[in-house]
C-alpha cells in the first residue's frame, strides 16, 4: 500500500474487502441513501447460510442441483453518519429499485427503507422508497468499485471466484 498525503485515498489503495456490508436487522428498519450510478450483479447459490458465487461451467453447486439467483450489489450510505457500505438485494427488490431509479432519473440520492418480513434472519426483505431530501453529498461521494469489492470479499472468505474475475 502506498503512503499518501491528505484526506483523499487513491482508489487503488482502498481496502474494499474491509468495506461494511449493510445487513437488514431482524427487528427494526435500515434506512440508506444510494450512492453511485448503477449496481453490479452476480448469480449465486444460497448454501450454508450465505451466498456463494456461481462458477457457471463446472460449478459444483449447479452440478448438485442447488438453485441459483441473481443478486444486485450497490453502494449505499447511512444518512446520519454518512458511513458508506455495500447493500446486496435479490432480484425482486433489485427490479423494484430499478423502477424507482428510472422514474427519478437515476440511482444516486434514492432513500430506501429496508425491513425483514418477519423476525427470522433469512426472511424476505421488503424495500420502500422514502421521499426524503438528503442534500447534495451523495452526488459527491467517490465511486465504489463494486466488482473489486465482491472479488476481494470472496477471496477473503476463501470462496471460489467466477472465471474472468480472478485477475481483477
Amino acid at each position: 500500500m502506498a503512503v499518501g498525503v491528505g484526506w483523499e485515498v487513491d482508489p487503488g489503495d482502498q481496502p474494499w474487502s474491509d468495506f461494511h456490508w449493510w445487513k437488514v436487522p431482524t427487528k427494526g428498519v435500515l434506512v440508506l441513501v444510494l450512492i453511485g450510478k448503477e449496481p453490479v450483479y452476480y448469480v449465486g447459490h444460497f448454501v450454508d447460510g450465505r451466498m456463494w458465487p456461481c462458477l457457471k461451467d463446472g460449478c459444483g453447486m449447479c452440478d448438485r442441483g442447488v438453485g441459483s439467483q441473481v443478486r444486485y450489489v450497490m453502494a449505499a450510505a447511512e444518512i446520519s453518519s454518512k458511513r458508506i457500505g455495500i447493500l446486496e438485494v435479490g432480484r425482486q427488490n433489485g427490479l423494484q429499485i430499478r423502477d424507482w431509479c428510472v422514474g427519478r432519473g437515476g440511482m444516486t440520492g434514492l432513500v430506501l427503507e429496508l425491513e425483514k418480513h418477519s423476525h427470522a434472519r433469512t426472511s424476505r426483505t421488503e424495500v420502500k422508497l422514502i421521499e426524503k431530501e438528503v442534500g447534495p453529498w451523495p452526488y459527491h461521494v467517490k465511486e465504489v468499485d463494486l466488482k473489486r469489492a465482491l472479488l476481494l470479499t470472496w477471496k477473503k472468505a476463501d470462496m471460489p471466484v467466477p472465471r474472468g474475475l480472478e485477475g481483477s
